[in-house]
């Protein structure tokens, strides 16, 4: 095959063939009529962190994420416990929140993002009672 006949090979047969890829490729349609999900990050939210005894708890002490994603304890707190704040998220972030009580009783913790709630669970002691719940943003 002489150069002549390799170069129209090329000209009529494979160039047209890699514009008609290069062109098809390229005009693929975006997916930019996509809403945004709820799972875009970051995002500000707002946390509301809740302790509520059942039996046996006036007061604990407690520990939970900030504002900052930092930990806050308080000590000796009243129950039942709500504490609301803001905080702008990532993704895999976490809101947890744990109390404890060298007593007998029975309390349930909650966590709540955008007022809904994302995570509840009780816990009881006889003589000590503690509890830890987390919520990872994803």
């Amino acid at each position: 095959m002489n150069y002549l006949s390799r170069r129209k090979l090329f000209k009529f047969s494979v160039a047209p063939c890699l514009a008609m890829l290069v062109l098809v490729t390229s005009c693929s349609k975006d997916n930019d009529d996509q809403p945004e999900t709820a799972n875009t990050y970051p995002k500000e939210v707002s946390i509301e962190y809740r302790i509520t005894s059942t039996t046996g708890l006036g007061t604990a002490d407690v520990l939970y994420v900030n504002e900052t994603g930092g930990r806050t304890s308080v000590d000796n707190v009243t129950l039942p416990y709500s504490l609301k704040l803001k905080r702008t998220v990532a993704n895999m972030d976490n809101a947890a929140i744990s109390f404890s009580k060298s007593a007998s009783g029975t309390a349930k913790s909650e966590i709540l993002v955008d007022d809904k709630v994302v995570k509840t669970e009780s816990f009881s002691g006889t003589s000590y009672i503690s509890g830890t719940i987390v919520y990872l943003f994803q």
